[in-house]
């Protein structure tokens, strides 16, 4: 009977101990709304990419992507007519190219643009 009981006991720490646990994903996908083709979207220096050989087309949005830092910045390249040229987002949510994530969300948020200098 003890055994039993100290059986019981140590499942139900254990169920509690699992319910404890964090195992929330936390997704990021973008949407280009800049009028150009974009490639080289990059989350948080590095943390994710997404990156196509033939960019995104405006309108279009990128797969979900688990993300592991919650904040950072956004930066990206912008096909200029020749190459892809890589700049600053502006996302259209904040007006920064600046976020912060809540954990355990999957999250859309719409570059605006991509500022590449003079």
């Amino acid at each position: 009977m003890r055994t039993i009981i100290i059986a019981i006991t140590i499942a139900i720490l254990l169920i509690f101990a699992g319910i404890g646990c964090n195992n929330d994903k936390t997704e990021l996908a973008w949407i280009n709304d800049t009028g150009e083709t974009i490639n080289n979207i990059i989350w948080a220096d590095g943390d994710e990419e997404w990156s196509k050989s033939d960019g995104y087309a405006d309108k279009n949005q990128t797969e979900f992507k688990e993300v592991n830092k919650l904040n950072g910045t956004v930066s990206a390249s912008i096909w200029n007519g020749t190459n892809f040229v890589e700049g600053e987002v502006i996302i259209a949510e904040t007006s920064s190219s600046s976020l912060v994530l809540n954990e355990g969300s999957s999250e859309v948020y719409t570059i605006d643009d991509v500022f590449t200098g003079p």
